[in-house]
């Protein structure tokens, strides 16, 4: 432990989104074994509804790129991004788990899951999202997070073969970036985001 620093906290401290990875040779076979452990989450009644599909394949992830309008993305002065990924990780969510487990008998006095203020399978799927990210972080290699609101939704169900009743929440990259992208600090504007016994500005 470095300082009195435990390894979560500096994993967490030096996380970051990367869009820009470089194409280089590597072993990925760490990589394969993230999803197995990022769906290690707690589900609202062990509904189970969170699922992750990855892929390591070049091909898919070139056309995951055309789908997501890389080439636009370059011609903007970028470096690519989707396409020199060693590895995707697709969040999928299934809401059809969630309401049958709370039609459950033991779930009978539970709230209805259909009138939840706050759907537990997007708090779940954040959570796996999150190991996701940060599996990817300790096995050496940058992590970056899109949503799928741009985009035909229905292609990457197809070229996937994914249910159309799953709800496919990101996608997270794993690749490798420069390292002077890393080191390159956020000097935008600081917002509070912790408050402590009361809200405060």
């Amino acid at each position: 432990m470095e300082q009195g620093i435990s390894p979560l906290v500096k994993l967490l401290n030096q996380r970051k989104v990367v869009r820009e990875y470089i194409d280089v040779e590597c072993s990925v076979e760490q990589l394969v074994e993230i999803p197995k452990n990022a769906v290690k989450i707690p589900t609202a009644g062990f509904s189970r509804g969170i699922e992750i599909l990855m892929s390591i394949d070049k091909k898919k992830l070139i056309e995951v790129a055309k789908i997501f309008g890389e080439e636009e993305y370059i011609l903007k002065g970028r470096k690519p991004w989707i396409s020199n990924s060693k590895a995707i990780y697709l969040i999928l969510v299934n809401e059809n788990a969630y309401h049958n487990r709370y039609k459950k008998k033991d779930k009978y006095k539970a709230v209805n899951s259909l009138d939840w203020d706050v759907p537990y399978w997007f708090l779940d799927a954040g959570a796996a999202m999150m190991n996701c990210m940060l599996l990817i972080e300790e096995s050496n290699f940058s992590s970056g997070f899109m949503g799928l609101h741009n985009i035909n939704r229905k292609d990457i169900h197809e070229l996937f073969q994914i249910p159309h009743f799953y709800i496919i929440a990101g996608l997270i990259t794993a690749g490798i970036s420069d390292k002077d992208n890393r080191d390159i600090i956020n000097k935008g504007i600081k917002k509070k985001l912790t408050h402590y016994e009361s809200f405060s500005k």
